[in-house]
């Protein structure tokens, strides 16, 4: 009835309700309240994207695969960002203090994309008795009026909170956020996406892939880019020029889609060169041989110091190295990812979340 009187409501009214956080709050309270009245303990996954960014998106997909095999016991619920007013209602009234909140991984911890920040910070006050534990995240909110007001806003909100654990994926961020937050336990893991490994099955491979982001994060102006792309063009007859930010939206139902489609591209290419975090993640966890140059923060550099130890992936803030780079790189064996070296980081994880998950089994996931 409710669905049959919406749709004869004007078009313009319709929008104008469905933007309603009122109307949102008690529709998605409608929506979902069988769902969460019927679990039994819950994982909480909030933040989730539906953006272009195929990198969060990528954090999302290993987020819950991870939590899937570490805690069968749980049924976890994805919350995308967009949505968390919409399952509000049934968060005050169904969740309990068995309930665990997860906080999506990623670069956003800071002011650079601030919606994030606010999810995060409403969570945690709203939810004083839970645990909730951030996911592998780099914090940045840089020296400014702004930067440092709210961080000392963020440093006051998270200390109040009783069982919060953060998690950094550099050890920047993870010297930053000891230092910061000194009552919440504060951990250091690679990016949750390493624990992925996307090699299989192999593909032709040809040619070079140019993943260079064009957006407030590149240090790169034009002129260094078309002597990158000069570069390039002297060693190989092919390239291909992606990005992990496909510019559109993407739902939560596109993403694996999306993802592997990207993956293949990494897979068809001889050699990938990006200043995008998750382009050089992308190129370890699918083995294909990296150069990797850094953008306005540490987040890149950082991260490749979990996986400099592969050989095949290489970093530098030099373009000028690149032609070196690229003749060391054509003369090494074809590589094979292997993500061992994760497991003993990320159980670091699991033990803030419980002392006695098993790896090894699964558990439903549901998105509200």
């Amino acid at each position: 009835m409710t669905n049959l009187i919406h749709k004869m409501l004007p078009l313009s009214f319709r929008n104008y309700v469905s933007n309603n956080e009122f109307y949102r709050y008690f529709r998605g309270y409608m929506a979902n309240r069988d769902l969460y009245r019927n679990k039994s303990k819950a994982i909480f996954v909030v933040g989730s994207p539906e953006h272009d960014n195929l990198g969060d998106h990528a954090i999302t997909m290993a987020q819950m695969n991870f939590l899937k095999k570490a805690f069968p016991d749980y049924t976890l619920i994805e919350i995308v960002a967009d949505r968390l007013t919409y399952n509000w209602k049934c968060l005050e009234q169904y969740s309990t203090r068995d309930d665990i909140f997860v906080l999506q991984g990623g670069g956003n911890f800071g002011i650079e994309y601030f919606r994030e920040e606010e999810v995060r910070r409403r969570i945690i006050t709203k939810f004083p008795n839970n645990k909730i534990i951030l996911f592998p995240q780099t914090i940045y909110f840089g020296d400014t009026e702004l930067g440092r007001k709210e961080f000392k806003k963020t440093q006051s909100i998270y200390s109040a909170h009783r069982d919060l654990t953060l998690v950094a994926r550099e050890k920047t961020s993870y010297e930053l956020m000891k230092e910061g937050f000194k009552h919440n336990k504060v951990l250091l893991t690679p990016d949750i996406v390493m624990s992925l490994d996307i090699t299989d099955p192999p593909r032709e491979r040809s040619g070079v892939l140019m993943c260079i982001r064009a957006d407030k994060e590149s240090i790169f102006n034009e002129a260094q880019k078309k002597i990158i792309n000069d570069s390039v063009s002297k060693a190989f007859d092919q390239i291909t020029y992606s990005d992990t930010c496909i510019i559109r939206y993407v739902s939560v139902e596109e993403r694996e889609h999306e993802l592997y489609s990207l993956w293949n591209q990494f897979k068809e290419a001889e050699l990938v060169i990006t200043d995008r975090l998750h382009g050089m993640i992308f190129a370890a966890i699918t083995s294909t041989p990296c150069i990797a140059l850094g953008n306005y923060n540490y987040k890149v550099v950082g991260s490749y110091e979990w996986i400099k130890h592969l050989g095949y992936i290489k970093f530098t803030n030099d373009i000028s190295q690149i032609p070196e780079l690229m003749d060391e790189l054509s003369k090494i064996p074809a590589p094979r990812y292997n993500n061992d070296f994760s497991t003993k980081h990320y159980n670091q994880i699991i033990e803030a979340m419980s002392d006695n998950a098993d790896q090894f089994t699964t558990s439903s996931i549901v998105t509200a």
